[in-house]
């Protein structure tokens, strides 16, 4: 791989150092893909009781994580072939969980959760901060454990949105194109 853009290493160089022991935590609880697990489906019960859209929400909310993933690591990631910092620099980068075994870009924890924000904040909206900041600290702890370089985190923001966007417009589509 050849060097990264200047971006990358200097929001890498800020973000990725050992913290506190709490923030250590926090973030390392951020990447947990059980954590992350259980919060999606807390998320969609929730939907399916309290959003006025009721099981489409939950329903669009899955869809759109499975969405994310799928597009992210089939189609994407191949293509880029982007190797994660971690591998890269691995003396340089500290990466307290391992590096994982795939390719860096784009990060699809922070894909996947860029989805279910999105949905998140068509069906919920007066909690829809709770789903944006979740989406924001799992892409910044992605950076912060040496998994992914800064623009994969932005690049799985954008895909995740776009897909979950699209999801919520599909459905808000279904009005014009099914007769009642």
């Amino acid at each position: 791989m050849a060097k990264p853009p200047p971006i990358d290493l200097d929001l890498l160089a800020f973000f990725n150092r050992p913290g506190t022991p709490w923030l250590d935590g926090v973030m390392e609880t951020a990447s947990h893909r059980g954590v992350l697990l259980a919060l999606a489906v807390v998320a969609a019960i929730y939907l399916w009781r309290k959003s006025p859209h009721g099981i489409l929400a939950m329903v669009l909310f899955s869809l759109a994580i499975g969405a994310a993933d799928l597009v992210s690591v089939r189609l994407v990631k191949p293509e880029a072939a982007r190797m994660r910092p971690c591998a890269w620099d691995p003396k340089r980068v500290q990466h307290p969980l391992g590096c994982g075994a795939g390719q860096s870009f784009p990060s699809t924890h922070a894909s996947d959760t860029a989805a279910a924000a999105a949905v998140f904040s068509w069906a919920a909206p007066r909690v829809s901060p709770v789903a944006i900041l979740v989406a924001l600290v799992v892409g910044i702890s992605r950076v912060y454990l040496g998994a992914h370089w800064p623009t994969d985190v932005l690049a799985g923001w954008a895909l995740g949105a776009a897909v979950g966007a699209g999801l919520v417009l599909l459905a808000r589509l279904r009005h014009t194109l099914v007769p009642r």
